[in-house]
């Protein structure tokens, strides 16, 4: 017998079959699975990776399938995922939010807090009461923490320096990265971006946060301090123990080795669990009924 967990994301969607041993038995991967924005394609890739899993492995020894999707809480689609999925197989089907998913892979089921910093970022904490959330107000309203908040904290650092007379050393890579001339091109062209590709920059900052590049160093220290303050936050609103887990997810933390540094420093009296890659084993802390 074995399992499915589905991870399907702005940028990806993966799927992974766990046995009972809980190894990896099959995985496949597919292009962008945000419901909100791309339903129907969004539902033929998911249908698509667990076809692709079926051709390997016997549908009737498949327990349980659990789909996390971004864009779910807001958008809906449910249904239509389980529908789709119910054409292929006749077992349970479960469709939670990519947010749900990550707390399964975070925390493995237990109470504690999972603060997500991707393109965007939220924090959610789980207590004996139930769920708790921090921020996740989107890129408008806030999003502290994320890609898209160091990209903007270091647009911001560069404009202020000019404003002082001064030249950013962070103006070079920005201008590298975006491959245009000077400053005031970099600022007309990011306002021809989408969230996700000026969420993309934060990359460029990662890179030129050298011990020589202040500017770069504190673009990213600045929005791991924001991460922190709300997962403290978290913390102090639902009284969770000293033993509580933190669990960060999402391509900053993964990724950015001075980002988590920082929050370590911030947190570290708590256990910290820095998580990598897909939270598709997330189903592995899931009891289908």
């Amino acid at each position: 017998m074995y399992i499915i967990g589905i991870d399907s994301g702005g940028t990806h969607i993966v799927a992974i079959a766990f046995n009972g041993e809980e190894q990896i038995a099959q995985a496949e991967t597919a292009g962008g699975g945000n419901i909100a924005l791309d339903a129907a394609g969004t539902v033929h890739r998911i249908v698509g990776t667990v076809e692709k899993i079926f051709q390997q492995l016997p549908a009737a020894a498949c327990a349980g399938i659990l789909v996390g999707i971004a864009g779910v809480a807001t958008a809906g689609g449910q249904d239509q995922v389980v529908s789709a999925l119910h054409e292929l197989f006749a077992g349970p089907v479960v469709v939670i939010s990519d947010a749900d998913l990550a707390m399964l892979n975070g925390l493995h089921g237990k109470n504690g807090v999972v603060a997500i910093a991707g393109t965007g970022s939220i924090v959610l904490a789980q207590t004996p009461q139930g769920r708790l959330r921090v921020g996740g107000w989107g890129w408008r309203f806030g999003d502290e923490g994320s890609a898209y908040d160091i990209a903007r904290r270091a647009f911001q650092t560069i404009l202020s320096a000019r404003d002082h007379g001064r030249v950013s050393p962070l103006e070079v890579p920005l201008c590298a990265a975006l491959q245009v001339p000077d400053y005031r091109a970099a600022v007309s062209r990011t306002y021809q971006m989408d969230r996700g590709t000026f969420a993309g920059l934060a990359r460029a900052v990662a890179q030129a946060a050298t011990p020589a590049n202040l500017d770069a160093r504190g673009a990213v220290i600045d929005a791991a301090n924001a991460l922190s303050d709300q997962i403290t936050l978290a913390l102090v609103r639902t009284r969770l123990p000293a033993h509580a887990t933190i669990a960060l997810t999402g391509s900053v933390p993964a990724n950015n080795d001075l980002y988590f540094q920082v929050v370590t420093d911030r947190l570290g009296s708590h256990p910290l669990r820095r998580l990598q890659g897909s939270n598709a084993p997330g189903v592995q802390y899931y009891r289908f009924r």
